[in-house]
């Protein structure tokens, strides 16, 4: 009878392992550093893009009401005074995004709205 072979040691199949999940890491790592480059040029964008075509909140709003919406004016932020926050009571805002809520026979519309700067109207997002 032959002695039985050594067993292979599995240290190489380990160091193996260990080299492709790090491998394997770094891809995740630069895809995610990738994803992120994406996201903020795209960002970038659409900060510097030209939204003067669009429709003006306060007209739109008057279109609205027009057709027998009416703004929700508890949805908005209130001031202590009861005034409201933003430009509209009917307004609520993040940093450049806004939604105006609005109701009509018990249905809800909800309007994105683009903020622009402080002296700049409201725009009616695509």
């Amino acid at each position: 009878m032959k002695p039985a072979a050594p067993a292979r040691s599995p240290a190489p199949q380990r160091g193996l392992d260990k080299m492709n999940s790090s491998s394997s890491g770094r891809r995740a790592m630069l895809a995610c550093a990738g994803s992120l480059f994406v996201f903020l040029s795209g960002a970038a964008v659409a900060q510097d893009a030209d939204f003067s075509q669009l429709p003006i909140y306060r007209e739109f709003r008057d279109q609205l009401t027009a057709q027998g919406w009416r703004p929700d004016a508890g949805f908005g932020l209130k001031l202590p005074s009861g005034k409201p926050l933003y430009r509209f009571p009917e307004v609520l805002c993040g940093p450049k995004i806004c939604h105006a809520r609005w109701v009509r026979s018990g249905t809800e519309k909800i309007v994105t709205l683009i903020r622009g700067d402080l002296t700049e109207e409201y725009r009616v997002s695509p």
